[in-house]
């Protein structure tokens, strides 16, 4: 199976190829054209794919990175482009619906970095999961 970029748009000739149309190609491409680019995104199984590394139903955009603050800012930033780019293009390709992590209370830098973030962590104990988990 092949896909065709130029097929699909009827275009030929192209000023940038973007080889591979997972997460990461798919963001160049569109940033790319954003710029006035004619851009061919390239993958053998075509755009959004469920044999990517970032295709399928489960995936998520993690904010908690420990102490290291700038991962968590950069996964903000992009979070606030994703959503700019699904309004821009009408797509409904991102479904915001939280999640649970699973860790021990040692982890005092991620809670730190969530406070100072303002990524509304919340700590559960075992009494409060089963609670919500009831529900």
């Amino acid at each position: 199976m092949r896909y065709d970029a130029g097929a699909v748009s009827g275009q030929k000739t192209f000023d940038v190829a973007v080889i591979g149309a997972g997460v990461f190609g798919a963001w160049t491409a569109w940033h790319l054209a954003k710029r006035g680019q004619r851009v061919a995104l390239i993958d053998a199984y075509g755009p959004a794919n469920s044999r990517a590394s970032s295709g399928g139903e489960t995936r998520i955009i993690r904010m908690g990175y420990g102490a290291d603050e700038l991962y968590t800012r950069w996964s903000q930033k992009s979070l606030a482009q994703w959503k700019e780019f699904f309004a821009a293009t009408q797509q409904p390709l991102f479904l915001e619906t939280g999640v649970l992590w699973m860790g021990g209370n040692e982890d005092e830098r991620l809670r730190q970095t969530g406070e100072t973030l303002k990524l509304g962590l919340t700590a559960l104990d075992a009494a409060s999961l089963s609670q919500r988990a009831a529900s």
